[in-house]
């Protein structure tokens, strides 16, 4: 609507300074509105692919890395027994913050545990690869509170912005109208322009007119 209204008024200047005020702010708050949009769009993408990412990193670290860790911890224990307790999957259910300190504690008493765990079957680069995994979970998870941010923020400020665009709009109506009045097709095209379309309109249907009494009703 502010566009319409915006372009109809560009369409038909008027030479009042406060017209050109008033419009000018209208298209400065579209300007604004519109980098709001795409930073809003831009949140909701990159919370979506991060979480996307983080699942996946999830199931990689769960069923490859950190289970592959436990199973050479196992056979370690046979050693040194304690490591039994050291090394076990966190639940599938875990929250991500607390399936990342699991993991991430595993990481660590993998590297203290490094010589005993290579000589039982581990990965050369395991550590590295479970290191490296680890790093990107966070990073997802920073970047979803990020997208999720910039989501929230654009929502509240273009919620701000509409509420000033419907006070422009009815400014350069008062003055529209005022003009038009002698002009009846430029009144009707202004008032289509800086109509609001709030969403798709459902025409009602009226209910059946039963039939009089003592009448049947028709079979269908």
């Amino acid at each position: 609507m502010a566009g319409r209204a915006s372009k109809f008024c560009h369409a038909h200047p008027l030479a009042d300074p406060n017209h050109a005020l008033v419009l000018g702010q209208l298209d400065e708050t579209i300007g604004r509105m519109d980098v709001l949009m795409e930073q809003q769009v831009g949140g909701f993408l990159s919370k979506r692919s991060s979480v996307v990412r983080r699942t996946e990193l999830r199931r990689r670290l769960y069923h490859g890395l950190l289970r592959h860790l436990v199973t050479v911890a196992g056979g370690a224990a046979r050693e040194k027994p304690e490591l039994r307790e050291k090394f076990e999957l966190p639940s599938l259910n875990a929250s991500h913050k607390l399936f990342r300190t699991v993991a991430r504690k595993m990481l660590e008493q993998g590297q203290a545990e490094k010589e005993l765990l290579l000589k039982h079957g581990l990965g050369a680069t395991l550590l590295d690869e479970l290191s490296a995994a680890i790093d990107q979970f966070d990073a997802s998870v920073a970047e979803t509170s990020s997208g999720t941010l910039d989501h929230v923020v654009a929502r509240a400020e273009l919620e701000e912005l509409s509420d000033e665009v419907m006070r422009l709009v009815g400014m350069l109506d008062g003055i529209n109208r005022y003009r038009f009045q002698r002009d009846p097709q430029l009144l009707v095209a202004w008032k289509t322009a800086k109509h609001v379309v709030s969403g798709p309109q459902v025409e009602s249907t009226p209910p059946p007119v039963p039939p009089p009494a003592g009448e049947e009703k028709p079979a269908a």
